[in-house]
């Protein structure tokens, strides 16, 4: 149960890590590409 409970709290950390890197790359890459170019906003998605 203990090393079962570490494993789902280990998993879920992961995923909101990913999560969070993945949002922040989306919203960074969005503000640059707006900036320069909002042709290219659709394409980058």
């Amino acid at each position: 149960m203990l090393l079962k409970r570490i494993l789902l709290i280990g998993a879920s950390i992961m995923l909101l890590v990913v999560l969070s890197l993945m949002i922040h790359n989306a919203w960074a890459g969005k503000s640059v590409i707006s900036l320069n170019s909002p042709v290219s906003f659709p394409v980058d998605i």
